[in-house]
């Protein structure tokens, strides 16, 4: 069953894809303000743009999935660790050559270099298994955690989505990344939330393919009803020092939020030139949420980015940065994953052929 976004919808997550990028990068940079910034101290709304980033990920690879005929397991874990590593590579040199060799801070160890290649920083084998040295985070570049967890959401929605069809090779090499995967999916979903929005987001995406289409009169009640609830909770979590915005229940309700605001975009007027500026903003948005950190460390030993102006100076710079990383390299995914395919599935399918072309 294909079911295809509409140009309101794709608009409307590539808009949320965007703001989220930038809210990261806005928060992570007014953190250090003086006087005290709202955004981003008082109010980490960094990290709302994190759950958000994980909703998005559940929504969109699953979407892909239930779209997409004859997809194989080998298919989606080429196209998944194409996407990543394309640009992860480059932002891990990035935080080498900017915290080790700028900056003079201590130079990772071969441990956490091998971690975090195999995308194992902070995931809990550490914590949960006696003898296993911790992998330090790279240089300082804190946003990569999500990515080791991003990557073994998508490695265990994989197996399990694709495990009917796969093939004996297939499943021999998803048995070999079962274990981390469960053990990581499971630790982030028990001990900590954030994979319940992945899953929220992907069964947020099984709803829009197999539900009848809406439009937003249907969606605007419970819509308005969702973020009263979202807003009760923000309410409730600020009586504390800090708003946890990896709390459960506002998770939740940050989830059932977007997924109705997709459904109310159904056929939502797009301005072309509003739209190309949105896609933009998605198109550069990986390389902003990889990059940002180091970048904004680098110019603030060179300015005083506590005034308020030369934050936000420091914010358009990162923002410039992500645009050249991106314009060199976001596409390149396509070109590596086609490659790996015309490698690793063509000769195995033309196998396939053979053997069974000698069966008839």
């Amino acid at each position: 069953m294909i079911k295809s976004l509409t140009i309101g919808q794709s608009t409307m997550l590539n808009l949320i894809r965007a703001l989220a990028a930038f809210s990261v990068l806005v928060g992570h940079t007014l953190v250090g303000v003086v006087p005290v910034s709202w955004f981003g101290k008082v109010v980490p709304f960094q990290s709302l743009a994190v759950v958000v980033f994980f909703w998005l990920s559940g929504f969109l690879i699953a979407y892909q999935c239930l779209n997409k005929v004859k997809y194989s397991f080998s298919e989606y874990m080429i196209d998944r660790f194409s996407r990543i590593y394309v640009l992860y590579i480059p932002a891990l040199i990035i935080s080498y050559v900017v915290f080790i060799m700028v900056l003079g801070r201590v130079p990772p160890a071969t441990w956490d270099l091998v971690g975090h290649l195999l995308q194992l920083q902070h995931t809990p084998f550490a914590r949960m298994i006696e003898g296993v040295p911790p992998i330090k985070v790279y240089g300082g570049n804190s946003v990569l955690w999500t990515i080791a967890i991003e990557w073994w959401l998508y490695v265990f929605f994989g197996i399990a989505f694709f495990w009917r069809s796969m093939s004996l090779t297939e499943r021999v090499f998803a048995i070999a990344l079962a274990g981390p995967a469960v053990l990581v999916v499971g630790y982030f979903t028990v001990w900590e939330s954030v994979a319940w929005e992945w899953f929220l987001g992907a069964a947020c995406a099984a709803i829009y393919v197999y539900a009848p289409q809406t439009n937003w009169k249907q969606i605007l009640v419970p819509l308005a009803a969702v973020v009263v609830g979202m807003l009760w909770r923000f309410q409730k979590l600020s009586l504390a020092s800090q708003i946890n915005m990896y709390d459960l229940q506002l998770m939740i309700l940050v989830g059932v939020v977007l997924m109705f605001v997709v459904l109310a975009s159904t056929n939502l007027p797009v301005v072309s030139s509003v739209r190309w500026v949105v896609a933009k903003g998605a198109y550069v948005s990986y390389a902003m949420y990889l990059t940002h950190e180091p970048i904004r460390v680098l110019i603030s030993k060179y300015m005083n980015v506590s005034q308020m102006a030369n934050a936000w100076l420091s914010i358009f710079l990162c923002v410039l940065f992500a645009a050249a990383c991106a314009w060199l390299l976001e596409d390149k995914h396509l070109d590596l994953r086609r490659w790996l395919k015309k490698k690793l599935i063509a000769p195995e399918r033309e196998l396939i052929t053979v053997q069974a072309n000698k069966l008839s």
